[in-house]
């Protein structure tokens, strides 16, 4: 499971939806238009120490 935000490309809705496995189709809430793409908001702090350790609401990488 993932929690992955979209943006409707037909109304400009941004939202977020919990998503079971790969390929699952996604409509937005306002306009249930299927027309979605992933949003990627922020940057990503994984093992690569690239966190600088001035973000907010940080998850616990420091």
């Amino acid at each position: 499971m993932a929690l992955i935000d979209f943006k409707c490309k037909n109304c400009g809705k941004e939202f977020f939806e919990i998503i079971n496995k790969d390929g699952e189709k996604v409509f937005c809430p306002e306009c249930s238009g299927e027309n979605v793409e992933k949003v990627y908001k922020g940057k990503f702090y994984g093992k690569s120490g690239s966190c600088s350790g001035s973000c907010s609401g940080c998850s616990g990488c420091h």
